[in-house]
């Protein structure tokens, strides 16, 4: 049987950027309220016109940068952990026929999921992970009765390829 590759984490790169990239966001805003805090108008309890107290400003920015280094390196690190056992040979193989496959509706809402020689997937679009996870009502490869081999960690897949043939549709590369 022919294969197409439909996912690989290597060749997909780093594509989760753009989750700590929105930090990056606040922590903009945080350096704009500390550096024009006397700019900015700050109202007390009686009424009484202040300017932002200085520490606003800086908590504003301290989380936030936090935050962007926490989901950076959140991310990436499941992307190099990935893409290093894949480019290792330390995954585990499954190939097999896709069975109780349950599609993700286009909405998001639940978790597509699927079996291959009992051993089960499930993943979503709305996800944050290196691994696959297009869904088919996103145009991902994945159907019953699809012919697929599969290098997998902790339920992440790493690698994905998909037969073409009789009893497997003839999705094109995705992601």
């Amino acid at each position: 049987m022919e294969y197409i590759v439909a996912f690989d984490v290597i060749q997909a790169g780093y594509r989760q950027w753009s989750f700590p990239a929105h930090g990056l966001i606040f922590v903009g805003l945080g350096v704009l309220t500390v550096r024009f805090r006397k700019f900015l108008p700050w109202w007390t309890l009686r009424g009484e016109k202040r300017i932002v107290p200085p520490l606003f400003g800086y908590t504003i920015l301290a989380f936030s940068a936090l935050w962007t280094l926490v989901a950076f390196f959140g991310a990436f690190g499941d992307y190099s952990v990935l893409g290093k056992a894949l480019r290792d040979d330390r995954l585990e193989f499954v190939e097999g026929v896709v069975t109780n496959f349950i599609p993700m509706p286009y909405e998001g809402h639940s978790r597509e999921s699927f079996e291959v020689k009992g051993r089960r997937f499930d993943y979503s679009d709305f996800h944050i992970t290196a691994g696959f996870n297009n869904t088919k009502s996103h145009g991902g490869p994945i159907d019953e009765g699809v012919h697929v081999r599969i290098w997998h960690k902790d339920n992440k897949i790493a690698r994905l390829e998909v037969g073409k043939g009789i009893g497997s549709s003839e999705h094109g590369a995705s992601r």
